[in-house]
């Protein structure tokens, strides 16, 4: 038989093509990657991990940033004592042990679980050039009713980090502690006014933006956006430490200062807060998709 003419074979595709959704750190290229490979586990790094579940996002978690816990409790919600009486009696399923308790309802226990998954996420995306794990077994406690795509978890990332630079572009006070001006606002802030109050007196200059997020009951991107906010209007600046003379030769170093901080207390929840309506905007997208 004569050779039958074809289509030439068509060029191997690049592994990843160039584009503004092509991942930007080495842990966004390995969550990418495990995603499409649709496994089950936890991509670890030093700063964040995300958990996977047939390759979707049902949870992150960092040290920065807001736990589950720390949302419910922080928000007056529940107890500190029944918080962690549901953690014990719900053994791998403390979720179930909230809702069937009645403690918060189902929407509210969604809202901290996303809350607290986009903490995480914002600082285990950020992980570049860093040594990663991925265990197979890991679960987590709480995991997302609604999954997200990893590119769906990248797209709210990124959104957060848009809306932080258009507050304030320095990422200076990310890391640095916080300290009251005591100056006149240059400019008028969308942060309200008992917020804007809680947040000036808990900043001396001491605490990083992740310390002021659990003293307050509040998550870490809501803090760091009013603090962002607040720095825009000369109300916050970075926290320098004060100069001290050298020691005498004999002298020693002194010992570290203790690092205080406070529980918070319980308080109504707040659905003024601008983080809340940003995430039930987002979620209400996803549902949609």
């Amino acid at each position: 038989m004569g050779h039958r003419p074809g289509r030439a074979q068509a060029a191997p595709l690049p592994r990843r093509r160039r584009s503004s959704c092509a991942p930007a750190t080495t842990f966004e290229a390995a969550l990418t990657d495990l995603a499409a490979q649709g496994v089950t586990g936890v991509l670890h790094g030093p700063d964040g991990a995300v958990h996977l579940a047939a390759g979707l996002v049902v949870h992150a978690e960092s040290p920065r940033g807001a736990s589950v816990g720390h949302l419910l409790t922080g928000a007056g919600r529940i107890t500190v004592r029944a918080w962690e009486e549901s953690m014990a009696l719900g053994g791998g399923h403390p979720a179930d042990q909230l809702l069937a308790t009645g403690l918060v309802g189902p929407g509210e226990l969604e809202l901290a679980r996303l809350a607290a998954t986009l903490d995480g996420a914002q600082d285990a995306l950020a992980q570049h050039d860093v040594e990663l794990r991925f265990d197979p077994d890991a679960r987590p406690a709480f995991r997302l009713g609604r999954p997200l795509s990893v590119l769906e978890l990248r797209g709210a990332v990124g959104r957060r980090r848009a809306l932080l630079d258009a507050c304030w572009p320095s990422a200076e006070l990310d890391s640095a502690p916080p300290i009251a001006t005591g100056a006149a606002p240059v400019r008028r802030s969308a942060v309200p006014r008992h917020r804007r109050q809680a947040l000036l007196a808990a900043a001396d200059g001491t605490r990083t933006v992740p310390e002021l997020a659990r003293l307050l009951g509040r998550s870490t991107f809501g803090t760091l956006l009013d603090v962002r906010q607040l720095a825009a209007a000369g109300l916050l600046a970075a926290g320098r430490p004060a100069v001290l003379p050298d020691p005498p030769p004999a002298a020693g170093p002194g010992p570290a200062p203790p690092d205080v901080l406070l529980p918070p207390g319980p308080r109504s929840y707040d659905s003024s807060d601008p983080e809340v309506g940003l995430l039930l905007r987002l979620r209400a997208a996803l549902e949609a998709l």
